[in-house]
């Protein structure tokens, strides 16, 4: 079984950059970065202030992630099953001898693996233009140092991992709907759609604390205090952060399961 997963990702990952839309979506992402880039006088009027670099980093990936990189991500997730449904590759793939669960957890670990170099592709022009415009020097106040570079840097790195742990569910998710229904459009458009309706409704009903949208921000605001001479609070939210993504992803893996292992896609 790990040689016939290990082929599966494989073969997943050379048909995602084998995709056109892959390119456009890193493309986007490192735009919409530099034109924060350029765009750094009006955002951040005051670039001596300590920290600012980090705040950067920190600012334009999560504005650019929050808002475009996780309707990527949807997208994306949406066509890895729904695309091969509609040109019929599915039914060939199948026929080989692998089981459906090794078929979508190869599907799921590359839509994840999409989601990570999404964020890279923000991150690292951000880095860049971050330590060109403003560097990233200690945290310094009255001649003291407050937090070190590597101390903000290591903090960054565990925002990021808890960020990566919220992404999963975006991706579970978006396959579930992909294995619902065999028209990409459909999928792509019932996945968007479904979660900004959630986020909709979710203050009327009260329920953000359990839809895992509500915490795609949270570990870059955990991690902003850093640079801005606070310690990270890792207060009881940082539970919910990485607990309410974590059952939305098996929840949304078994259902999508549940349904792939029944659904006759040889007739």
């Amino acid at each position: 079984m790990p040689l016939r997963i290990t082929a599966l990702i494989r073969s997943e990952i050379f048909k995602m950059f084998r995709m056109k839309l892959t390119y456009f979506f890193f493309a986007c992402g490192v735009g919409i970065i530099l034109f924060w880039g350029i765009s750094t006088s009006y955002f951040f009027p005051d670039g001596s202030q300590p920290g600012i670099g980090y705040v950067f980093l920190l600012s334009s990936t999560q504005t650019t992630m929050s808002f475009l990189g996780v309707i990527f991500i949807m997208i994306f997730g949406s066509l890895l099953i729904s695309s091969e449904t509609a040109s019929g590759t599915l039914q060939t793939n199948l026929v080989n001898r692998i089981s459906r669960l090794e078929f979508l957890s190869a599907k799921l670990i590359v839509g994840w693996l999409f989601s990570l170099l999404l964020v890279l592709s923000m991150a690292l022009p951000a880095l860049a233009i971050g330590g060109f415009k403003f560097g990233y020097g200690h945290y310094v106040e009255a001649g003291l140092i407050l937090f070190t570079r590597q101390q903000i840097f290591t903090g960054i790195l565990a925002g990021f991992l808890v960020l990566f742990v919220v992404l999963l569910a975006y991706v579970s998710y978006s396959l579930l709907i992909s294995v619902l229904t065999s028209n990409p459009g459909y999928a792509i458009g019932l996945c968007v759609g479904s979660v900004l309706m959630m986020d909709f409704i979710k203050g009327m009903l009260n329920i953000s604390p359990f839809l895992f949208q509500s915490y795609v921000e949270m570990p870059f605001e955990l991690v902003k205090s850093m640079p801005e001479g606070f310690n990270i609070a890792w207060n009881p939210d940082i539970y919910l952060c990485l607990g309410v993504p974590l059952a939305w992803t098996v929840v949304c893996f078994a259902a999508a399961l549940l349904i792939f292992t029944r659904k006759d896609y040889k007739s």
